[in-house]
């Protein structure tokens, strides 16, 4: 990598766009879209029937799980530069939230 300095990476944005996008996208409030709202409590309700323990009836999958899901839901909205929260960006939430509880 330091041997092809000459090759340097060209940034697609200046950091100036960079810093003004990140601050439109701190400003949106997106909300749930009804079929994502829906999704998501659908998707709640099957994790938590999935993680259910046989031995003690457990749960792994709580409410701090479903505010995980709606947070990171929130951030791809944003990221996105979109006001309303799809069943993608749910679908995405609940796919890295799985993942990470393995």
């Amino acid at each position: 990598m330091h041997q092809q300095r000459d090759r340097v990476i060209k940034p697609y944005f200046s950091q100036k766009e960079l810093l003004t996008y990140l601050q439109y996208c701190r400003q949106i409030k997106p909300k749930f879209t009804k079929s994502a709202g829906e999704k998501l409590a659908n998707e709640f309700v099957r994790l938590r029937q999935n993680d259910v323990t046989k031995k003690n009836q457990s749960y792994r999958i709580t409410i701090r799980q479903l505010e995980s899901i709606i947070w990171l839901s929130e951030a791809l909205a944003k990221l996105h530069a979109d006001d309303e929260i799809r069943d993608e960006y749910v679908d995405e939430a609940v796919r890295l939230l799985s993942k990470s509880i393995i």
